[in-house]
């Protein structure tokens, strides 16, 4: 990692296995100090919560277990800051094929998120954590919702809630990095369960509203259903990738109405220790 004069960088790594060893090793720091935490409950937001509280630094950088960064990838951050201080950064993520012999590569480009420009503003629908750099200081009253640990979207929801208090979101295109998608996940299957996980977890979040404001939701997820299904004779179309993205869309519209009628969808094991 090739970081400017003076920048202090440290490693913090949560296990989230409740059935791993109490002496499992760190992975390798490439030379940075690290340390690791155990987390027993299997839970993605008390994983996060966990590797805030501990944190020293005055910025938090975030990365997820399955992608991989480049030297300068923190460079780049701290460079971008320089130029435009703000609460927040976010980086695009470029999909890679963990195995590309086993085929499935047409549905690569689903999993491509290309970020905003640098030094643009990001909305919440670009707002993650698998590739983030946050100001430290948004924690000390707001943590990542547990609620959330089995469905995914806690970090929607947290930067949801910052933005809406005025926090400053931008993007950096220089901080890019590489998430190695397995072979079961390169499936128009896995990719339309995906979508409806999605569209249910921004269901959620518009649940927690006011009910003028939860009925307002149902009726835009439901305008949105319909003109997804107006859009299905597009899935007629002759190449595979191409008559997926109707499907997606109907398949996010109907997550988010299942979710805003009170259904739940959880994609994630959870075992509370």
């Amino acid at each position: 990692m090739k970081l400017p004069p003076g920048a202090q960088v440290e490693l913090v790594v949560v296990d989230n296995d409740p059935d791993a060893p109490e002496s499992a090793p760190l992975p390798d720091a490439g030379g940075l100090p690290a340390r690791r935490l155990r987390e027993p409950r299997r839970n993605i937001a008390r994983a996060r919560n966990a590797a805030v509280a501990a944190a020293r630094g005055a910025w938090l950088a975030f990365v997820d277990d399955d992608e991989s960064v480049h030297e300068d990838w923190l460079a780049a951050y701290l460079a971008q800051l320089e130029r435009m201080p703000c609460d927040a950064l976010f980086g695009p993520v470029r999909a890679c094929a963990e195995r590309p012999e086993a085929g499935g590569l047409e549905w690569l480009p689903f999993f491509q998120r290309g970020g905003r420009a640098s030094g643009t503003r990001v909305p919440w629908s670009s707002a993650a954590t698998n590739n983030a750099f946050v100001r430290r200081s948004l924690f000390a009253d707001i943590a990542f919702d547990p609620a959330f640990g089995r469905s995914g979207g806690e970090d929607a929801r947290l930067f949801g809630v910052l933005l809406a208090r005025g926090a400053d979101f931008r993007g950096c295109q220089e901080a890019e990095v590489c998430e190695w998608i397995p072979p079961e996940r390169l499936s128009a299957r896995w990719l339309l369960r995906r979508a409806f996980r999605g569209g249910h977890v921004h269901g959620r979040i518009a649940r927690e509203g006011s009910p003028a404001r939860v009925a307002r939701a149902v009726l835009r997820a439901t305008a949105g259903l319909v003109a997804a299904v107006a859009l299905l004779p597009l899935a007629l179309a002759p190449s595979r990738a191409r008559s997926l993205r109707p499907l997606l869309r109907v398949a996010s519209a109907s997550g988010r109405i299942h979710a805003l009628c009170g259904g739940r969808f959880e994609e994630y094991a959870e075992r509370e220790a």
